[in-house]
């Protein structure tokens, strides 16, 4: 059975991520780059307990740790999705601590070790729960080093067995700590329960993890029977259930099950935008035999599931093709809309609500005059980027007008209400950037909430985590 923290072990990571005024500046090796950091999910791996001399063993489990994760569904398929670097944070002393106030540390020795971020094991009297207990200085490392990080990666250099979910995904040195760590990622990453009995503070509702037993009802319905894809009760509490019987939520070495594959799916999606581009953004011109060119640049999972569906006034004349014409003979004078929408049919997901909330479109609008022709784009999604995510106590958020536009920010709550609504004027096109404090979007608690953009009536959403 597996024997990781849940989730929730790690709500002492709660602390802000203010930037002391002595912030240190470290080594930042990139390791993997796919593309800008901008349109990635930007993975970032720490060392924890490794001094100067140690930091090329700390690259090498770093490769380990990704060897793995990127041969795993659902990272496999979109692993052209992540960049990946490293900070090389170096500690006094090698290891971590050991305090030996659980009975589960065996023949462990007591150790108290000089690191960086101060990490033990017997953290909440169990010895296995390895945690990093100077939050703060690990806020201030990346806030100076390493802003737009998406997820961090915490490697403790002990061989003891350890680990911990929660904002930062933490794993020893153990033989095991390449499944540990992709275990607590499904924590850290995607907001997973542990599909073993972690014990009933750690029971919560989320999306492998219920205590509805309706199949119709239940959050994986459109998964029963498929992949061995059930409700099966906890053993140790009946009236918790949960999806499979074999998944790395549960079982090291086990792959996720369909359930988690999902939720790490729709999370990368929240993170990373497969449209990454488009042409032209406008255009002006006197040919009336000139075709009017488009294309899209696109970001496709392996195998690629994206499909592409062009229209002109609304009727569909290509599909699946990543660049098009129009014969501007054809257009009659007036207006016109050409429009690209994008979308992953992955038949990893089954959400319900996965192709509404994941289209990606680009309008240009055409007006066709006597003697000349003009167009303009623009894109539902406006590049709006929101990070760090989970949220510390500022949210950058950043988006593109292509054209002059009212702006408002509204934040709902994991039930759908409404907690807080932020109203700009009609604001002219360019790039806006703000840094909001979480207490003024109303993220004053822990949780998961929803922020939408609503752009002259487009509405782009963003799953924001508190912790």
């Amino acid at each position: 059975m597996m024997k990781t923290s849940t989730f929730f072990l790690l709500l002492l990571l709660c602390c802000g991520l203010a930037t002391p005024a002595t912030a240190q500046t470290f080594p930042v090796d990139t390791l993997v780059k796919t593309g800008p950091l901008t349109q990635r999910i930007n993975l970032v791996f720490v060392p924890e307990g490794y001094q100067t001399a140690e930091m090329p063993l700390f690259i090498a489990r770093v490769h380990q740790t990704l060897n793995s994760l990127f041969t795993q569904s659902p990272f496999l398929e979109y692993q052209s999705y992540f960049n990946v670097f490293a900070i090389k944070v170096s500690s006094t002393q090698s290891g971590s601590t050991h305090p030996r106030t659980t009975t589960e540390c065996g023949v462990t020795p007591a150790f108290a070790a000089t690191t960086y971020f101060n990490s033990t094991f017997d953290y909440g009297s169990i010895h296995r729960l390895l945690v990093v207990q100077q939050t703060s200085a690990m806020g201030a490392v990346l806030a100076h080093n390493f802003p737009r990080y998406d997820q961090v990666f915490v490697l403790v250099n002990s061989t003891e067995y350890g680990g911990s979910g929660g904002q930062f995904a933490t794993a020893s040195a153990n033989a095991n700590a390449t499944e540990i760590m992709v275990h607590e990622i499904g924590h850290s990453f995607a907001g997973l329960s542990d599909e073993y009995w972690a014990g009933p503070q750690y029971a919560r509702e989320s999306p492998n993890m219920t205590q509805t037993t309706n199949p119709t009802a239940v959050r994986w319905a459109p998964w029963m029977g498929t992949s061995n894809v059930g409700i099966y009760p906890h053993i140790n509490n009946p009236t918790w259930q949960k999806p499979h019987q074999n998944c790395k939520m549960q079982v090291l070495g086990a792959p996720f099950c369909a359930v988690c594959k999902e939720t790490i799916v729709e999370r990368i999606h929240t993170l990373a935008r497969p449209m990454q581009g488009y042409s032209p953004a406008a255009l002006n011109i006197n040919n009336p035999t000139q075709d009017l060119p488009f294309a899209l640049t696109l970001l496709p999972p392996s195998p690629n599931t994206l499909r592409v569906t062009w229209t002109l006034d609304g009727t569909i004349f290509a599909r699946n093709h990543t660049s098009t014409t129009v014969p501007l003979a054809q257009l009659p004078l007036g207006s016109h809309v050409v429009r690209a929408e994008v979308v992953d049919t992955t038949a990893l997901t089954r959400s319900t609500s996965h192709l509404t909330q994941h289209a990606y479109t680009v309008n240009w609008t055409i007006s066709r005059k006597a003697t000349s022709v003009s167009m303009a784009s623009a894109t539902a999604q406006y590049n709006v980027e929101t990070y760090p995510n989970p949220v510390g106590d500022v949210l950058n958020l950043n988006y593109v007008l292509p054209r002059a536009a009212p702006v408002a920010l509204t934040v709902l709550d994991a039930a759908g209400r409404t907690v807080k609504t932020i109203r700009y004027p009609r604001q002219a096109a360019g790039r806006y950037e703000y840094q909001l404090e979480a207490a003024q979007l109303g993220l004053r608690s822990a949780g998961t909430y929803t922020l939408i953009v609503n752009v002259d009536g487009v509405l782009m959403k963003r799953q924001l985590v508190r912790e």
